[in-house]
């Protein structure tokens, strides 16, 4: 082929995947139609403009995926902290204003206190500050030796039975 149509169409294939590109789902049958997403209803009027926009479309904030993608980004967070050494409990509020999440209502943080966080298993609650709680919880380079070892022993007792 010719050198000059190849270069074009590169050019073309690089530009067409960094424009990104949304498609029309076909129109379902009335028996296969999904539920719509319920959404967060608060008193005020700003809080219409912020669950739905002018041409009717649903803003990502007020849905419940949304919810769970900040307690992911949550846990996610205290995970990390934990692993750089920084063990120490938080309160929700710093928490949100680490992971800049400052921009979500006070139901999300309602229940965020409530539920979410207090029910993950990945979170230790304590006086009302979070931590993340590890699988192991391991102090020292002694603490994580006795865990091989008593897994190393487990694993040769289940092979000799």
């Amino acid at each position: 082929m010719d050198p000059a149509l190849l270069r074009e169409r590169e050019l073309f294939k690089k530009r067409a995947l960094s424009t990104p590109a949304v498609e029309k789902r076909a129109a379902t049958s009335d028996s296969h139609k999904k539920k719509k997403p319920k959404l967060e209803k608060e008193g005020s009027s700003a809080s219409k403009h912020s669950s739905e926009s002018s041409n009717g479309k649903i803003n990502i904030k007020a849905s419940s995926g949304y919810k769970f993608g900040c307690l992911a980004k949550i846990v996610n967070y205290m995970k990390t902290r934990h692993q750089n050494g920084d063990t120490h409990f938080l309160t929700l509020d710093e928490i949100l204003d680490e992971t800049k999440l400052l921009d979500i209502s006070m139901k999300q943080k309602q229940w965020l206190m409530t539920e979410a966080l207090v029910n993950n298993p990945k979170i230790d609650v304590r006086d009302a500050t979070y931590g993340f709680k590890p699988k192991y919880n391991l102090k020292d380079k002694k603490a994580l030796l006795r865990l091989l070892d008593k897994h190393d022993q487990l694993d040769y007792i289940c092979m000799t039975v």
